[in-house]
């Protein structure tokens, strides 16, 4: 299916109750010198609070028969995300979303170390990624932000300068994400946003009740530590294949265990399953439905989507993670949904490569559709 990216197409409720304004204290304290700031896009029916600490959304409101509902897990202040906030909470994710094998790569002729920051693996661009990057704010208004970063030839072990630009902007009832990236030195990217989503309300128990579309025929088989093997495990005939229909995620986690799992996407027409990885258009990657009557689609011109039901959210081991804007959060408190390149390509020619050269462009552009009932 092609999408229209027309706000027309926007079934949420256009009740126009006083104007939400945003409760978080002043984002204003410097971190190395540069300005932190707090931003918020706004339409009739959708407000999304962004950051430049990480691009990060620190809340996305969505409006429900007069109600503002705050469907994304995230921190109250700067000083929660600084002291023992979660990494790459609802934040960009970068150089590399997801894992590269061994945290080393060979690229024309060169070995490259990256930091081992998930046992045997680098994860999410190393502890010093993307989410803890200050931008610098290229553009805002009511309805969008233009954020920028450049990230040094070396840093976390990653070849070549690398400029990149982020905008996130709201669109009626859709919130997009457009990446662009320019290197001058061959490099990997591979970038996501790594939100935590429950739209019941970030504050209202488990997503377990939500029920779950995603269109993907395989997903990319993980040995015992996570890493990427190459191969594809077909979904046909198992409880993990959520195809078509929506799934109750508790009967999924119940069959199939929890999900932690990049899907790839199915193209549709003849012979789609010759053409699972392509990135041939943009498609609805998924569909979450919340008891509430609010939903969410996920579409992108990326060819997979990591599935994380937030198994490891609530951990005692780390207790002053898990808590934010007036809510604690447990185990299945948030449904991650993050469009990307398959992990680890640069290791496995069979899939989708994440090598960006001099003479290209990195653009990425992902989108989410809010309804209710």
């Amino acid at each position: 299916a092609q999408a229209s990216c027309n706000p027309s197409r926007s079934c949420l409720h256009t009740l126009s109750p006083k104007p939400h304004i945003a409760t978080m204290p002043q984002w204003g304290d410097k971190i190395d010198g540069k300005e932190v700031v707090l931003r918020t896009l706004r339409s009739d029916s959708l407000e999304v609070d962004v950051t430049n600490f990480g691009a990060t959304l620190s809340a996305v409101r969505v409006l429900n028969k007069s109600e503002w509902i705050d469907v994304l897990l995230g921190y109250e202040s700067l000083d929660r995300y600084l002291q023992g906030g979660k990494p790459n909470f609802s934040s960009a994710v970068g150089r590399c979303a997801n894992r590269i094998a061994g945290g080393t790569f060979d690229l024309d002729g060169h070995t490259y170390t990256l930091e081992k920051n998930n046992g045997p693996n680098h994860l999410h661009g190393g502890t010093k990624g993307f989410w803890q990057e200050i931008f610098e704010v290229v553009s805002y208004n009511d309805n969008s932000i233009t954020l920028s970063l450049f990230s040094p030839d070396g840093h976390m072990g990653y070849p070549g300068n690398l400029q990149l630009y982020i905008t996130y902007e709201v669109r009626g009832n859709e919130l997009h994400f457009s990446y662009e990236g320019k290197t001058d030195q061959a490099t990997l990217l591979n970038l996501t946003n790594h939100g935590y989503w429950n739209l019941k309300g970030h504050h209202a128990g488990t997503i377990l009740d939500h029920k779950l579309m995603v269109n993907a025929s395989h997903t990319t088989a993980v040995d015992e530590n996570l890493t990427i093997t190459g191969e594809l495990n077909s979904l046909k005939g198992t409880a993990a294949d959520l195809r078509e229909d929506l799934h109750l995620i508790s009967d999924v986690v119940d069959q199939a265990g929890p999900l932690d799992a990049n899907y790839c996407l199915t193209l549709e027409g003849p012979d789609a399953s010759e053409k699972v990885g392509s990135k041939a258009g943009e498609l609805l990657a998924a569909r979450v439905e919340a008891p509430n009557g609010i939903s969410m689609e996920v579409w992108t011109d990326q060819p997979g989507i990591q599935v994380y039901t937030g198994n490891f959210v609530g951990l005692p081991e780390h207790p002053d993670t898990w808590h934010g804007k007036g809510a604690k959060w447990h185990k299945f408190s948030g449904l991650c949904l993050e469009p990307q390149l398959w992990p680890d390509g640069i290791h496995h020619k069979n899939f989708p490569s994440p090598i960006l050269r001099p003479d290209e462009t990195y653009r990425q552009h992902s989108w989410h559709v809010f309804s209710t009932q």
